[in-house]
């Protein structure tokens, strides 16, 4: 089974927006592929959610709850600096590889730009929606 890591950008359109991202948040929540996440990954979609789009805490605490029983939640022992413009993509990259993930879903310009990192595709959300039509 296809094994998936999320950017929180990507976490944060599936719960806000139509579109790929909610599609593949479904496909998991149904098990046809697995979501992988970190604590990290996890924090900082919560921040966001409550400091950029105002989500009250108990909204935040249930999206925390949820995913930590949806995704496999992985602890990288890894610390990578590949990505020096934004420190903190590193943590995807960390996370794609404690979890031996198979795809990185992304909309961030500098994850996309490396196009993958060691033999795991990074590719926006469309592209898995696309592959799985396929």
């Amino acid at each position: 089974m296809l094994r998936v890591v999320f950017d929180s950008n990507v976490f944060i359109s599936a719960l806000l927006f139509d579109g790929p991202p909610r599609v593949i948040l479904k496909m998991a929540r149904e098990r046809k592929v697995v979501l992988i996440a970190s604590k990290p990954i996890l924090i900082e979609t919560a921040r966001k959610l409550r400091d950029k789009f105002k989500w009250p805490e108990h909204n935040v605490q249930k999206f925390l709850k949820q995913m930590n029983r949806l995704a496999k939640v992985v602890n990288p022992k890894d610390n990578l600096n590949v990505i020096t413009e934004d420190e903190s993509d590193n943590r995807i990259l960390e996370c794609a590889l404690a979890g031996q993930a198979n795809l990185i879903i992304s909309g961030d310009k500098h994850l996309l730009k490396l196009k993958q990192f060691q033999n795991i595709p990074i590719e926006r959300p469309k592209y898995l929606t696309y592959l799985i039509k396929e």
